[in-house]
């Protein structure tokens, strides 16, 4: 059986995999194929990176017996984060936001009927017809607040 220890360093490297891949499909992939639908899989790539940082922090303190056992749904860990974390390792307002908007992001175009693209945006309705959009630029300013978020979990957990 692994060690919490090695759970958290597990993590933050998925987390950095993760950033690395969404860096690279930004910036090397997108401007030469100039896909939209190549924001999909960024948007994924940076919600995990972030999910699993967050989950590293929350590791790490359990490892340190600083929180209870976490309960197993999103909600309740990002809770926990919030109320624990964010506090003693200096998270602002913004790292907090990232993970709330990415999560919403992503659950928006998994219950999402509808997806098109006009003018270069990807555009994503919910069922009841509620639009987000997206476009490379949204998500440039996603790349550049999660590599700091991750930095920040990697100075904590390091």
């Amino acid at each position: 059986m692994e060690s919490v220890v090695e759970r958290h360093y597990e993590l933050l490297n998925l987390a950095k995999k993760s950033l690395k891949t969404a860096d690279h499909l930004t910036y090397m992939t997108y401007p030469l194929v100039k896909d939209i639908k190549i924001i999909v899989a960024i948007t994924e790539n940076i919600y995990s990176s972030v999910i699993n940082a967050m989950e590293s922090v929350l590791q790490y303190d359990r490892y340190y017996k600083r929180i209870n056992p976490l309960a197993e749904n999103f909600d309740s860990r990002f809770q926990v984060f919030k109320e624990k974390c964010a506090q003693r390792y200096n998270f602002d307002r913004d790292d907090l936001s990232l993970i709330d908007e990415l999560r919403t992001i992503v659950a928006h175009r998994s219950n999402s009927t509808m997806e098109f693209i006009r003018n270069d945006k990807l555009i994503i309705c919910s069922p009841n017809f509620k639009m987000k959009t997206f476009d490379i630029n949204a998500i440039k300013q996603y790349l550049i607040k999660t590599k700091k978020f991750i930095a920040k979990v990697d100075a904590i957990v390091r």
